[in-house]
């Protein structure tokens, strides 16, 4: 028997006794048929001398392998986690194995994050990534690059974006809608005067959620004063520094603070109740706090926060299907629930 570190296909086409190219369609799934006495004999063959494939030659030779190929902004991020875990979930009813890459938040990175991934020959590809307004996409090519090599490629994308790559199934979040409707909600929990803590303006997804906001105050006769928005990082430290600035700026009797605080993601939010807090000051009581997501690891968060449900898993899994051709269903809603840190 040879070693097992140096078994070969020729190995295993010698011990069942059949040809190279038998043993080949045999192992590789071809859409070739092979006789079932000769299949049975390369399997029991390829088990008894522990024959591993060589997954990228299988590549090569399908044109792509059983992978599926998943890029995401921040994967220590829990709305991206959220995300990840659903698309792991259904690749692998798909029979897909799963490789996670990051960009880390940088959007430059994502046209070299495409070349890699195409080197790997993916049967599918999802991005959940950061949108920038305006900013001008060089992903094209890579992507065009996938394709051509046989990968369904999908990306999640807001309402808001506009943008859209050849080649590219969008599945696309309803941020502004999602937005407009918690507005709506608090101001009938009664709260009347707002700030937000806007994250970064130059992603799509925080400026959909900014804006769907403020339509919906307007809707109920309401605006929010420039000085009581707050850009920042789209982080939990970032909605922790934009929150302790609308604190400071109260205190020092620059504006009256608000009744009610919306961040545009759960982890500013939670940055800002933790602002809150070191100044005295009880959130949900003193000062309402809202967010967008409901990331489930922050469900234990004291005051439990309102905020706009996405289906996050799910997300995921849909981006996974319509990459591979199975999704053809609309855009993703998302669903006000209010909570204990907005209750007046």
């Amino acid at each position: 028997m040879p070693e097992r570190g140096t078994v070969t296909l020729a190995d295993v086409a010698e011990r069942a006794g059949v040809s190279l190219a038998t043993a080949s369609r045999a192992l590789n799934g071809s859409a070739r048929k092979v006789r079932q006495e000769s299949l049975d004999r390369v399997h029991a063959a390829a088990r008894e001398l522990r024959y591993t494939a060589n997954v990228q030659a299988q590549a090569v030779a399908r044109g792509t392998t059983t992978t599926l190929a998943l890029v995401v902004g921040d994967i220590a991020d829990p709305y991206f986690a959220a995300i990840a875990a659903g698309a792991i979930r259904a690749a692998d009813e798909a029979g897909l194995v799963v490789t996670i890459t990051s960009t880390g938040g940088d959007a430059s990175r994502e046209q070299d994050v495409l070349a890699v991934v195409a080197g790997l020959r993916p049967r599918a590809v999802v991005l959940a990534v950061s949108r920038r307004l305006g900013a001008t996409s060089d992903t094209g090519a890579a992507v065009q690059a996938l394709v051509a090599g046989g990968a369904g490629v999908a990306a999640l994308v807001s309402d808001l974006d506009g943008g859209s790559v050849p080649g590219v199934e969008g599945l696309v979040i309803r941020n502004l809608s999602g937005a407009a409707a918690l507005a709506g909600a608090l101001v009938e929990q009664g709260h009347d005067s707002f700030a937000v803590l806007a994250g970064d303006p130059t992603l799509a997804t925080a400026h959909a959620r900014y804006e769907g906001f403020v339509a919906g105050l307007a809707a109920h006769g309401l605006s929010v004063p420039d000085q009581w928005v707050v850009p920042s990082a789209f982080t939990r430290d970032g909605g922790h520094q934009a929150m302790e600035a609308l604190l400071a700026a109260a205190a020092g009797g620059a504006a009256p603070l608000p009744r009610c605080v919306f961040a545009v993601t759960d982890l500013m939010a939670v940055g800002a109740v933790a602002a809150i807090r070191e100044r005295g000051l009880v959130p949900g009581v003193d000062v309402g706090v809202a967010g967008f997501d409901d990331v489930r690891m922050l469900a234990d968060v004291v005051p439990a926060l309102s905020t706009v449900r996405l289906p996050l898993e799910e997300i995921g899994a849909r981006a996974v299907r319509r990459a591979l051709g199975t999704d053809a269903g609309g855009a993703v809603d998302g669903e006000v629930v209010l909570r204990a840190s907005t209750a007046r």
